[in-house]
């Protein structure tokens, strides 16, 4: 699990007005090309938790088609990365923020943007230093608690994340901000209003473009940060059809190897989306272990649940029977 952390102090209306200057940034750094370009209003950032930045990323495409993702990729100093997906407007101008906050590190990041699988652009810029401040989880405003620390989340069925607290000295009738810092580092805001003494219950909607990753929720009353808590959340995507294919293979129909085989090509081509994958831990015989091929035969009738189904993946692939990479 890859837990992010930030703070940030602004209001929705700040949110709004910002955005709405975003598209007339001014451009410090880019690159075209004769599909495009990429562009950046920052080179070189310094970040404190208490002052993240917003980097504007944006740019044009050539004979754009309305509906179709830009895709940015953003190379991390560990040569990790992210991908930010955008639209652009009808004339072919995109514009997306992102924030750098103390989950960032310092280093050197390249940015590169393609569409359609053309290269539209890059830039680059660096991080030159970041100052982190522990946010208490309870302070003399309030306090702030999650009811749940892993969400699973599976097809398309809906889900929400319940934080509870309590501000002290309350104004009935003022809001209360919750800012999501999500794992690509763009944020959300949910506003709120707490009872008269001070009790406040928020539900938030884990809405379908949210990737999985680590979450943080920051609260804030007053313009005064009061409360911080975290959450993991894990999607997985399974196709109808993998029922049967299951099925064949717990009643023996198919051999394990085309079982195997089945799964590695559905995960490498992200058919299926499973959590925490990191690879096999060493070399295997490829016997696969009766309580797996049990279990999994239970899903694909409906007995248990995906997550079982996820636990039994994750163990084929600690144990290299699966091979990922």
């Amino acid at each position: 699990m890859i837990l992010n952390s930030g703070i940030i102090f602004v209001s929705i209306l700040v949110l709004i007005i910002v955005s709405s200057n975003f598209v007339s940034a001014s451009a410090i750094s880019g690159s075209s090309t004769e599909f495009g370009s990429l562009n950046i209003d920052q080179d070189s950032v310094s970040i404190s938790e208490t002052a993240p930045t917003i980097l504007n990323i944006s740019g044009t495409v050539v004979d754009y088609n309305s509906g179709q993702m830009i895709l940015i990729e953003i190379k991390k100093p560990d040569n990790t990365s992210i991908t930010l997906k955008t639209q652009a407007d009808k004339e072919g101008i995109f514009s997306t923020p992102i924030l750098l906050d103390s989950n960032w590190t310092v280093g050197n990041y390249q940015l590169l943007a393609t569409y359609l699988n053309n290269e539209i652009g890059s830039a680059s810029f660096s991080i030159t230093s970041v100052s982190v401040q522990n946010i208490p989880v309870m302070s003399n405003i309030g306090s702030l608690e999650i009811d749940e620390e892993e969400i699973i989340v599976t097809g398309n069925e809906k889900s929400t994340v319940e934080v509870n607290g309590n501000i002290k000295n309350y104004q009935r009738g003022d809001p209360i901000t919750l800012k999501i810092l999500h794992p690509s580092g763009l944020t959300s805001d949910v506003t709120i209003t707490g009872k008269s003494n001070g009790d406040f219950t928020a539900h938030i909607s884990i809405a379908d473009n949210w990737e999985s990753g680590s979450f943080s929720i920051i609260a804030s009353y007053d313009e005064e940060n009061f409360g911080k808590v975290e959450f993991q959340l894990n999607k997985i995507q399974i196709p109808s059809y993998f029922k049967n294919v299951a099925s064949w293979w717990s009643d023996g129909l198919i051999e394990d190897f085309e079982f195997v085989d089945g799964i590695e090509y559905l995960i490498s081509e992200e058919i299926i989306e499973i959590p925490n994958l990191s690879g096999s831990a060493g070399s295997s015989d490829n016997v696969v272990p009766d309580w797996v091929r049990q279990n999994i035969g239970w899903w694909s009738n409906g007995l248990t649940s995906d997550t079982e189904l996820v636990n039994s993946i994750q163990y084929l692939v600690e144990k290299g029977i699966i091979q990922v990479n």
